[in-house]
């Protein structure tokens, strides 16, 4: 598996574990305000999976892998690299944009992952502007019925600047995030969902759109107005960040 960079522990991304975290090199979507542009362009020297493996397990308090991207799916030895990480006792959290229901289709079966995270990229109607591709929605919209199968799922929505299709430039709005929310719990029939609207941070020559660097970070005002919007519908919705 090509791993683009790791961090040696985290308390925040794998709730309730002491994780390693992983960024899988390479991704499907291109999406404005992604912050992990090295990881996507190679520009990192590669991490060895044996090398992380080893550290995990003679840390003594490492117990679970965070597995982010890029997009980890596209990795055609993922399934391999969670079976070894599971051989040494480590809880498995994996992250995705939802674009291969068919690999969480297969690790759901084999019981594989602990916990699931999925990205929601605003109202459906928006989804090719947050991905910065034609997105494969059908495709995404079936993970998300497989996503609340998984032991723990959350969903997640980046309030960051869209550029939308008529070039202007600007913030998801409240009432975007509501209308995500909304399709959360109509899609699935659920609003049960653990929901975060998660914080833009701009990131000076970090970002693949450098036009999002000129933003500032997601206003504090704003968010507790998406918070609220997105409430009515899923109840747990948070902040983070």
């Amino acid at each position: 598996m090509e791993i683009a960079a790791a961090l040696e522990i985290t308390l925040q991304d794998f709730p309730g574990k002491i994780a390693a975290e992983i960024f899988t090199r390479g991704c499907n979507f291109r999406c404005p305000h992604c912050h992990a542009k090295p990881v996507l362009e190679g520009t990192l020297p590669p991490v060895r999976q044996e090398d992380v493996l080893s550290y995990c397990s003679s840390s003594g308090w490492v117990n679970g892998i965070s597995i982010c991207g890029g997009e980890p799916s596209l990795q055609p030895d993922l399934e391999a690299f969670i079976k070894k990480a599971r051989s040494i006792g480590l809880a498995i959290k994996l992250d995705t944009n939802g674009s291969h229901p068919e690999i969480l289709e297969k690790l759901l079966a084999e019981g594989l992952i602990d916990y699931l995270a999925m990205d929601i990229k605003g109202p459906l109607e928006l989804w090719n502007c947050s991905c910065g591709i034609k997105c494969p929605a059908e495709k995404m919209k079936a993970s998300i019925l497989l996503a609340q199968f998984f032991p723990q799922h959350e969903f997640r929505t980046t309030a960051a600047p869209i550029a939308r299709p008529d070039g202007m430039i600007s913030f998801m709005t409240a009432d975007e995030i509501g209308k995500t929310a909304h399709f959360i719990a109509e899609h699935t029939g659920c609003r049960d969902h653990q929901y975060f609207i998660q914080k833009f941070i701009p990131r000076a020559n970090g970002l693949l759109d450098a036009r999002m660097e000129k933003f500032p970070k997601t206003p504090d005002n704003l968010l507790s107005a998406m918070l609220e919007a997105a409430s009515k519908w899923l109840p747990a919705a948070q902040l983070r960040g």
